[in-house]
């Protein structure tokens, strides 16, 4: 019987606690803003409305027991069931207040991840043009590069075909002097006889 009384005791301290019209309005009367705050307190809400429905059903339990004994028992229980249930719709109340500030912090932070991508969209629009012009400048670069190495490789079969022109042209001289040598040394040969 004492364990019964401590925890009828205990069960009537957390009741107080959430009492129609305490603190848990004042709490949310200021509603934060922030989707993290407002997710805090409505979990704190939901928490609070689920120690509440327990507390609520734990003190029916008791004073149903304890009605048992009185001399008027269906009104006692009655009085009992009256009050379980206006715990219970304060519990559903605070249940679906903190719902709904979990509902308002995820719209929040849509809007936020909405905004933002808003955001770097236009920023990347004004980028565009510094980008397009970067990338012209490089592949004019890279154009010029490519142009600079295909004049050196011009130039250089340029100087090759030279001088392979030369060393031809050398060749051909060095035959004409040799054919002109055979045809003299020919002549000769032939006025020698």
């Amino acid at each position: 019987m004492a364990h019964q009384s401590q925890t009828l005791a205990a069960i009537l301290i957390v009741l107080a606690a959430f009492l129609p019209g305490q603190s848990v309005t004042a709490q949310t009367a200021e509603t934060p803003q922030t989707p993290e705050a407002l997710l805090a307190v409505g979990q704190a809400l939901q928490e609070q409305a689920a120690a509440l429905r327990e507390a609520a059903n734990a003190k029916l339990e008791i004073e149903e027991t304890a009605c048992a004994k009185k001399f008027m028992v269906n009104d006692c229980r009655n009085a009992a069931r009256a009050q379980h249930l206006d715990s219970v719709n304060e519990a559903r109340r605070l249940d679906a207040e903190g719902r709904e500030l979990e509902y308002r912090a995820r719209l929040l932070q849509r809007e936020a991840k909405q905004q933002q991508r808003a955001i770097d969209q236009e920023q990347r629009e004004a980028e565009r043009p510094q980008r397009l012009e970067t990338r012209a400048a490089e592949r004019q670069a890279r154009e010029a590069e490519r142009e600079k190495k295909a004049a050196a490789k011009a130039e250089q079969a340029r100087k090759g075909a030279e001088k392979a022109a030369k060393r031809r042209a050398e060749q051909e001289k060095k035959q004409a002097q040799r054919a002109e040598k055979e045809k003299k040394a020919a002549e000769k040969a032939e006025k020698g006889d």
